[in-house]
């Protein structure tokens, strides 16, 4: 007898058993809430001129503002003003800078889900996220500035800096935003002349640009200006670590926390001029034609930067002025300078700390940024350099943190990696699955480190339900599953 029909139909009735599923058996899924579009439900009208945002599960979103406007080399000014209420919707411009070299490396582009948008030098701009507009509701507001160094990186290169989970469940407005970067935003060009006496320091610039855009326009989007907490990540930390030391931006900001992003050093004179002359030596310039390196196409102008840092670095090794600290080294000739006007004095210093010394501080780092198989020796030194010089100088209280938590994304390879604390902090650990795995105990550990971080920009004290009382530093919090005061 012929079995193969009856053969077939059973293997037909198994693979159609177990292909599908009946309804009934299946978890529905919430249905969002419809996206609210209209102009007229989100315009809010800033002192440049109306905007109009988006309306996403109670979040008032408003992407791509434009917070100032700035030529080339130059301080940034205010934009133009408008009239037309401004669609506000999508991501704005990035600043132009090197290929990601995560790109070309699938674990890396897979865990990482980077969004690098489209570069354009009119970069300025800001996003935003609340849960109430004009309604006097004086929320605390966190200011992020995102990672990548001095020279890469974006208020939306990651998806974990999304704001709408913070804004809706934290109480919180947080604002992101993007400025000039690598040689647009830190190529000293002062020995040419006054005219371009900050152009080292203009990244920098920008970003107390957007803190005081966020003083006179915050209060329109729910936010409170006068209780403003800065926050960053790597590059970003880095940032808020130089922020404390700029007189520029003193009484734009109330609290800070650094991310494994702790700076002592930045670029002394010497070497950021030499830096900007080489530059200049390079696209074959003189002091004569200075002015022509405004119009110098973008690829051959960060090529020129790029060769000048390596000459200089190599330089300074001869001198045995190369800085020993490996963090100092790695961005040597890509960081702020030490001007004395903008940035009066390296942050470490007695006359920087003071200028910062009410601000409380939350510093920490993740337990192997990049050093799968052992304990960071990169961040961590200069995380606890930093409080201990904070404290000694009698400075508003210093909160430390490690973030111990491994990731089993990619059979563990990723372990504590830099950034993975990131999608915690903003309560993001289901949005960014695919660095976190998304389970649900991860997803519990990021509602209590968001809302210790929000409860930070709250009080200016961290803490949540779920971890020990947060001791200040010379104690340490380890955040984990489990987490504990070292």
């Amino acid at each position: 007898m012929n079995i193969l029909p009856v053969v077939s139909l059973t293997a037909a009735v198994l693979l159609t058993a177990a292909c599908s599923c009946p309804s009934g058996n299946r978890p529905e899924k919430a249905v969002p809430a419809p996206l609210e579009t209209s102009s007229k439900a989100s315009t809010v009208q800033t002192v440049s001129g109306p905007v109009a945002g988006y309306i996403d599960d109670g979040v008032y979103i408003y992407k791509g503002i434009p917070y100032a406007k700035a030529a080339r080399f130059m301080p940034a000014e205010d934009p133009d003003p408008w009239t037309e209420v401004r669609p506000s919707r999508a991501y704005g411009p990035t600043c132009p800078q090197d290929k990601r070299g995560g790109w070309y490396d699938d674990n890396q582009a897979f865990a990482m889900h980077w969004d690098d948008g489209f570069p354009d030098e009119d970069c300025l701009r800001v996003n935003i996220w609340t849960s109430g507009i004009k309604d006097c509701g004086k929320r605390p507001v966190m200011v992020w500035l995102h990672g990548g160094g001095f020279r890469a990186g974006s208020g939306q290169e990651q998806i974990g800096y999304d704001g709408t989970n913070l804004a809706r469940d934290h109480g919180v407005v947080v604002v992101s935003l993007n400025h000039r970067l690598n040689a647009l935003g830190f190529l000293d060009l002062s020995a040419f002349g006054a005219k371009y006496a900050h152009s080292g320091n203009v990244g920098m610039m920008d970003i107390v640009k957007a803190l005081q855009w966020v003083r006179d326009n915050i209060a329109q989007f729910g936010g409170d200006p006068d209780n403003v907490t800065i926050f960053g990540q790597s590059g970003g930390g880095g940032k808020v670590s130089t922020l404390m030391a700029m007189p520029s931006a003193k009484g734009l900001f109330n609290k800070a926390i650094v991310q494994s992003g702790s700076i002592t050093q930045l670029m002394e004179p010497k070497f950021s001029r030499r830096i900007g002359a080489k530059t200049v030596e390079a696209l074959h310039l003189n002091p004569s034609r200075i002015s022509e390196i405004e119009a110098v196409p973008y690829e051959q102008l960060l090529a020129a930067y790029n060769g000048a840092i390596a000459a200089v670095r190599e330089e300074a090794q001869k001198e045995g002025a190369f800085p020993e600290n490996i963090l100092n080294a790695i961005l040597f000739g890509q960081v702020p300078v030490v001007d004395g006007e903008i940035i009066p004095a390296q942050p470490a210093t007695a006359d920087a700390l003071a200028l910062s010394k009410d601000i409380p501080v939350i510093i920490g780092t993740t337990y192997h940024e990049f050093t799968r198989d052992r304990e960071d020796p990169i961040f961590k030194p200069l995380a606890l350099q930093q409080a201990a010089d904070r404290t000694a100088a009698g400075c508003a209280p210093v909160y430390l943190y490690q973030f111990t938590w491994e990731s089993p994304v990619l059979d563990g390879a990723l372990g504590s990696t830099h950034c993975m604390e990131i999608p915690f902090v903003f309560d993001n650990v289901v949005l960014h699955r695919t660095m976190t795995g998304g389970a649900a105990d991860a997803a519990e550990l990021g509602h209590r480190i968001s809302r210790a971080w929000t409860n930070f920009a709250k009080t200016g004290t961290p803490g949540a339900e779920g971890l020990p009382t947060w001791e200040t530093y010379p104690k340490t919090m380890i955040l984990n599953i489990e987490s504990s005061i070292k």
